[in-house]
């Protein structure tokens, strides 16, 4: 992969047992770095939803912390 290799991300959430998912944050990453994010989420959210290897355009990580699930969605956007 490229280290050019750009995706736009959206960033979700929901209470455990809810199916009420709201968007948190939306930005960009490159694979490698700190996402750019137009909303400050706390750093263990951030961590565990960007411990990720994308090997396709786009895909979903989803984790829980708490009572609360986060969901990553990511797309990319350059080759």
């Amino acid at each position: 992969m490229s280290p050019t290799t750009v995706y736009k991300v959206t960033i979700q959430a929901t209470p455990v047992g809810a199916d009420q998912w709201k968007v948190v944050g939306s930005g960009t990453w490159t694979p490698g770095q700190q996402p750019q994010l137009d909303q400050t989420l706390s750093a263990e959210v951030v961590e565990a939803l960007f411990n990720v290897s994308p090997s396709e355009k786009s895909g979903r990580n989803q984790v829980q912390l708490g009572d609360i699930f986060y969901a990553m969605v990511f797309r990319r956007i350059s080759k």
